[in-house]
């Protein structure tokens, strides 16, 4: 695997590439009307092209709700690859004032209602063609980074409540006392749920009660945090396959690449190719 770090001349290229492509769909999603969703002011490529100005300016690839979480990138791949056989999508039909306006800052005029020729969807469904391979390379490093990050802090939350179960156990039994207790809770890491069991134990003496509602407690985070888990390991799935079937209809933009003299996005997008096909789902 190829070593990268944001900012190389590689990536440099394939971020200038995608920026060309941008600009020619956002042309045309702007004379036909061709928006993300209904509501959606902007040209549909606007959506995606988010992405790459959220990575771009250096946004935390890391967090939960972050614009480049594994869930975020995952969606956005599946949804390029159904725009390539259906790259017309929602056109904007919109005679509200406040819509036409905002329009009017890409179009210069009135907002198109009707469907493109054949010409311009088969032009358009090239450059998402194009694009979507650029995506999907870019965002794989951020994609597996963001789901193993939260993968492992998933990992040591679940252990957490484990500990604070086995503590209060321990203290219900009588085989550990309050300031023990106290203590033990120093080595749990989250914030919240060391706070809320500390404060309980510095009132009284745990009874059955309250050992019953804080083990309910403990069983709902539980509960979430393994379905936040489920929801993350789809998405990564969805993205390393999603990524696999793009590369293989991406051969030949290595090639057109490679020829035009663009060797450096030719050398990025092949070695994610590569990457990815030993199941390391990696761009770089």
């Amino acid at each position: 695997m190829l070593a990268m770090t944001i900012g190389s001349k590689e990536q440099e290229a394939i971020l200038n590439l995608m920026h060309g492509k941008y600009e020619r769909i956002l042309v045309i999603e702007a004379e036909w009307g061709i928006r993300y969703a209904e509501g959606d002011m902007r040209p549909r490529i606007e959506h995606f092209h988010d992405a790459v100005r959220a990575y771009t300016s250096g946004v935390d690839i890391y967090a939960k709700h972050s614009r480049l979480s594994v869930e975020h990138l995952a969606y956005d791949l599946a949804i390029l690859r159904q725009i390539q056989e259906r790259p017309v999508g929602n056109i904007n039909r919109a005679t509200d004032k406040s819509t036409s306006q905002a329009l009017m800052k890409y179009t210069g005029g009135a907002p198109a209602s009707k469907l493109p020729p054949q010409g311009t969807r088969t032009e358009l469904a090239q450059h998402y063609r194009d694009y979507t391979v650029f995506f999907a390379a870019l965002f794989a490093e951020v994609a597996d980074r963001n789901f193993k990050s939260r993968q492992e802090e998933g990992e040591q939350q679940l252990a957490d409540i484990g500990l604070v179960e086995h503590i209060l156990e321990q203290l219900s039994n009588g085989q550990m006392d309050v300031a023990t207790a106290q203590a033990e809770m120093n080595h749990v890491e989250m914030d919240d749920l060391r706070e809320r069991i500390q404060a309980l134990l510095a009132t009284k003496k745990l009874n059955a009660r309250e050992k019953h509602e804080a083990l309910h407690m403990l069983g709902q985070v539980e509960k979430g945090l393994k379905d936040d888990q489920k929801r993350i390991d789809q998405a990564h799935t969805s993205y390393v396959t999603g990524q696999l079937a793009v590369y293989e209809d991406a051969k030949d933009i290595v090639k057109k690449l490679a020829g035009a003299g663009l060797n450096l996005a030719g050398k990025f997008l092949q070695n994610a190719m590569q990457s990815a096909g030993k199941g390391q789902g990696k761009g770089f």
